[in-house]
């Protein structure tokens, strides 16, 4: 496969993503509720922590442990993923890239590679890349 195929392909796939992306671009301007999503979603379903403690086979005292794990940011992917389901949720994860689109992240890096490139050119005393 040439160096263009794979341009292209690479091309199609980051596209693809920041397509995939831009919902959580959305979702990150809304904040977590202060006591965390779970209690939040237990306290407005309305289901009681014994009837969770009891799908996820461990007492009411864990389901609270629980919460305040997710709210202090200690919880785990896989913890949060049972407890959500307990209170007949979904997580949805996700990363959202600082920079306002991949694009834009790639060429940063690009541009640095350039200078990377132009700098060590000159320190070993050739001419250098050009534009």
């Amino acid at each position: 496969m040439g160096d263009g195929m794979i341009r292209v392909l690479r091309e199609r796939a980051r596209l693809e993503l920041e397509r995939q992306v831009r919902p959580y671009r959305t979702a990150r301007k809304s904040p977590r509720p202060p006591e965390g999503w779970l209690r939040a979603m237990r306290l407005a379903t309305g289901i009681p922590a014994e009837r969770i403690a009891q799908s996820m086979d461990f007492s009411a005292k864990m389901v609270f442990q629980t919460e305040r794990s997710e709210q202090r940011k200690t919880i785990s992917l896989h913890q949060l993923e049972r407890m959500a389901r307990a209170v007949e949720c979904d997580v949805v994860y996700g990363l959202v890239p600082w920079a306002r689109s991949l694009e834009d992240r790639a060429m940063e890096l690009v541009e640095q590679e350039m200078w990377r490139k132009r700098y060590t050119a000159r320190k070993a005393g050739t001419k250098g890349l050009r534009d």
